[in-house]
């Protein structure tokens, strides 16, 4: 199960990336239409959800015996 979410959350970072590129893209096009605050503010929630996804990947079950896993 945390595996699932992990992965969740990986693709939510890739997701919210790409939407990041595609608005910078746009934004190069007719400048203006995105603040650089919320670029700012997107990217930093994209690389905490990246974290996230990638620390519950890495956490080991309380039970697992060290080798296994």
């Amino acid at each position: 199960m945390r595996q699932r979410i992990a992965c969740g959350l990986i693709f939510g970072a890739l997701c919210l990336i790409t939407a990041l590129v595609a608005l910078l893209l746009s934004d190069a096009m007719a400048p203006g239409r995105v603040p650089p605050m919320l670029a700012f503010w997107g990217a930093c929630g994209a690389g905490l959800l990246l974290l996230g996804g990638l620390a519950l990947l890495e956490r080991r079950e309380s039970g697992a015996l060290p080798g296994q896993g």
